[in-house]
């Protein structure tokens, strides 16, 4: 079928010129909704967009963010050192970030972890962090990324102590937390302490692996966002 032939086409081809020439295009219109309705597959999600349903998911979880945010601050209570934080221009950036994560996110365990995170950010053990930081590198990570972070394997000396086999998608996982400094990845060889010709031996038979240590901005980062409990399962695990 040509392109003049498809009415699909037709339509998409006069938004595109009449957005080209300034003329502006109410995207909740009747007939330009009735046309993106009609595309195979992405119809309905763009659908979505445009009639004001995704508007209403982001409202909900705003709503559902304020309220852990609430229970959060009442729990810390005795931890704020000055309530007047709470209306700061700092925290209303970090308030900022919040509200761009609603848009692109629907897990409701990172969506407690930033409230936590958000209700932290005025209590007196993170007084001197930057919590700008922390709350960026919440938002840059996934739900399986954040548990994989919380796992025993990461922590004290159990990664240089045993050797973990990670599977190619955990190693991505690992290798992002390592991008944002939430971990330490070193290469590892067997007897490090033997002679020269026992370490060629070494190398040959048993070649250096890679390992993954929580870092010390690692362990902060789990203090601020309130990390899951220990019934969470990680990607980790066997």
């Amino acid at each position: 079928m040509a392109i003049a032939d498809n009415p699909i086409e037709v339509r998409l081809q006069q938004l595109k010129e009449g957005l080209d020439s300034d003329v502006e295009h109410d995207l909740s219109g009747a007939t330009i909704a009735g046309v993106l309705s009609l595309i195979p597959g992405i119809g309905s999600a763009i659908q979505s967009l445009v009639d004001g349903k995704a508007r209403r998911n982001v409202e909900q979880r705003w709503i559902q963010l304020f309220a852990d945010l609430k229970t959060h601050l009442e729990e810390i209570r005795n931890s704020i050192p000055d309530e007047n934080y709470y209306g700061s221009e700092e925290f209303q950036t970090l308030l900022a970030l919040a509200y761009e994560q609603l848009l692109t996110t629907h897990d409701r365990e990172k969506l407690r972890m930033l409230a936590a995170a958000l209700a932290n950010s005025g209590s007196a053990p993170f007084q001197a962090d930057d919590k700008e930081l922390m709350i960026r590198a919440l938002r840059s990570l996934s739900p399986s990324d954040i548990k994989n972070l919380d796992h025993e394997y990461l922590k004290n000396w159990v990664p240089l102590t045993k050797r973990i086999d990670y599977g190619a998608d955990v190693l991505g996982s690992l290798s992002r937390l390592a991008s944002s400094g939430l971990v330490i990845e070193k290469f590892l060889r067997p007897n490090p302490n033997a002679s020269d010709e026992q370490r060629l031996k070494s190398l040959l038979d048993s070649p250096p692996w890679r390992a993954f240590q929580l870092s010390p901005f690692g362990e902060r980062f789990l203090t601020f966002i309130a990390s899951p409990g220990p019934g969470q399962r990680s990607s980790l695990d066997a």
